[in-house]
């Protein structure tokens, strides 16, 4: 009798474990499968910044690069482009710069991202400031608009990159995609 007795609580005991350990790879696959969903979140978050940060770059691209080329000493004078092209580009780049500040602020966060809201936020401040910069100071020749537009992209990336992150995922180079 007391070997019938051991050999049931025996029993009981590898069945009350079985089911325990059951239950916490239960839970790790859920936290690991939330993950996993973030994870996706966020990378299509990132496939949706992109997109509205290219819809207008090429008229922005445009322009500077002309002003660039303008604004050479060594380009001669039969390559760079004439004033009125310039002041045409410059309106398209400016048309462009505001609409892609609105496209920014029409994106919205996804609530899978909630924990990451704020810092998205403050990221997107930083790069409507850089739209901001080009679209009110297109015409200024002033080297200094164009690093701080570059400070403020380089703000952006760094504060989106954090999120990333602390997501598990690799920092993107929101920089490269729009070369």
């Amino acid at each position: 009798m007391k070997k019938l007795l051991s050999v049931l609580s025996l029993s009981m005991l590898l069945v009350v474990a079985a089911c325990g350990s059951n239950t916490n790879s239960e839970n790790e696959t859920s936290g690991e499968a939330e993950q996993a969903d973030t994870k996706s979140v966020l990378l299509d978050f990132q496939a949706e910044v992109v997109s509205v940060l290219k819809e207008n770059n090429d008229k922005i691209v445009a322009y500077e690069s002309a002003k660039a080329t303008f604004l050479d000493s060594e380009t001669p004078e039969a390559e760079k482009p004439s004033k009125e092209e310039l002041e045409e580009l410059k309106g398209h780049a400016v048309e462009a710069s505001k609409a892609t500040i609105d496209g920014i602020e029409g994106l919205s966060v996804p609530a899978e991202l909630d924990e990451s809201k704020e810092e998205i936020e403050s990221s997107f401040d930083e790069l409507t400031q850089v739209y901001n910069i080009r679209a009110e100071q297109a015409d200024i020749e002033d080297p200094s608009v164009q690093e701080k537009a570059a400070e403020h992209f380089t703000a952006f990336e760094d504060k989106m990159g954090k999120v990333f992150e602390d997501t598990g995922l690799i920092k993107p180079s929101f920089a490269k995609e729009l070369e």
